[in-house]
């Protein structure tokens, strides 16, 4: 089981109650995300609580708070856990606690205990996307934000999705042309790791050498790293000749790369998908059309947003149902029902969410 994000040290180079049928669906949610160096922080509160600076990390699977700050806060130790550190395999017990009305940025967890350990530095503690439940999570890093997204929304992710490896969000790369399954984890700090056992099998411009250590749970240890020779495709994205280190056992995409990636989680059910706009072919008409004083159209190929009275805005593909206004930074988020869409959310840049439903 893996618990806690890799933080790395390189001197080179982690049943909702039921609706009535004609109700609105919920609006998504938006979490912002504070980037410490190269590592997002959301802010937890717990009851009454004062905002508490925790990482979002995708490669953990326990929510892990600091034992010194939850007896400042007053919770209450409702019994313990065997915590194993997934890269020394060690393991220590800690005690875990009852968090009523935990919430990042007012949006509620579907959690209702975290495991007490000691922290260091200015992170208080680590939750990762299973504390959204049943919930969509939309990792847009780039814009400092996750989006939440109610299963019932009409929500229509791009495929059947990468199912997750060891627990942790997964999706297919490519190194140097060849397919490989990688992890996505927001909590590591380095753009890309790859295997121990990697160091033998992959071109790299000069041997590999001993570049940092890593700090883990509960261990610490050497790095070697080096320089790929070629390039490592990720979704839309690519690293060419980029540095890595060799560590662990599996491939491990890390924030610095997934800052420039729109990742969707279905946590409930270990999904993963990556949106790419050059894999996908869509049908332009089915998001054309009247939502109440706006009209989206298809005209010299391209989809045009536009809002009674205000000017023409294309709108970028980005993959699923999802697409950019770059001259304004907004997002268009398009929701189905039985195949067809019915409406959208404008997600602006300010992080305010606007639902729109079709009228024509």
């Amino acid at each position: 089981m893996r618990v806690l994000r890799l933080w790395f040290c390189l001197s080179v180079l982690a049943t909702a109650n039921a609706m009535p049928a004609d109700a609105a669906p919920a609006p998504s949610q938006i979490v912002p995300l504070y980037v410490s160096t190269n590592r997002p922080l959301a802010m937890l509160r717990i009851g009454k609580s004062a905002p508490i600076p925790v990482v979002f990390d995708t490669g953990t699977t326990e929510n892990i708070l600091d034992a010194a700050l939850a007896k400042q806060v007053g919770l209450k130790v409702v019994g313990h856990f065997k915590l194993v550190d997934d890269v020394s395999k060690k393991s220590t017990v800690v005690p875990t606690a009852a968090v009523p009305g935990a919430r990042l940025s007012e949006v509620p967890l579907d959690i209702k205990i975290v495991r007490l350990s000691d922290t260091s530095g200015d992170e208080a503690g680590v939750f990762g996307p299973y504390s959204f439940g049943k919930r969509y999570v939309v990792i847009e890093a780039g814009l400092n934000r996750l989006r939440i997204i109610p299963k019932d929304s009409g929500f229509v992710p791009p495929g059947p999705g990468h199912a997750y490896k060891e627990d942790i969000p997964a999706a297919e790369i490519r190194i140097a042309g060849r397919p490989y399954d990688a992890v996505f984890d927001t909590g590591h700090n380095s753009a890309l790791s790859l295997p121990a056992d990697f160091v033998k099998s992959v071109s790299l411009k000069a041997p590999a050498k001993v570049v940092g250590k890593a700090v883990s749970a509960l261990a610490v240890q050497d790095i070697f790293g080096g320089t790929l020779a070629g390039s490592v495709d990720i979704g839309p994205y690519s690293l060419k000749d980029p540095a890595v280190a060799f560590f662990d056992t599996v491939i491990n995409v890390g924030f610095p790369v997934i800052r420039k990636l729109t990742i969707v989680l279905d946590p409930a059910n270990k999904l993963t998908w990556v949106l790419d706009p050059a894999k996908e072919k869509p049908i332009w008409s089915d998001f054309t059309g009247r939502f109440g004083q706006r009209t989206i159209r298809f005209e010299q190929g391209k989809l045009v947003y536009q809002r009674d009275g205000g000017p023409p805005f294309e709108m970028i593909y980005l993959g699923g149902d999802l697409f950019e206004i770059q001259a304004t930074g907004d997002r268009v988020q398009f929701f189905r029902k039985d195949g067809r869409v019915v409406r959208f959310e404008l997600i602006t840049s300010e992080n305010r969410i606007s639902p729109v439903e079709r009228t024509s």
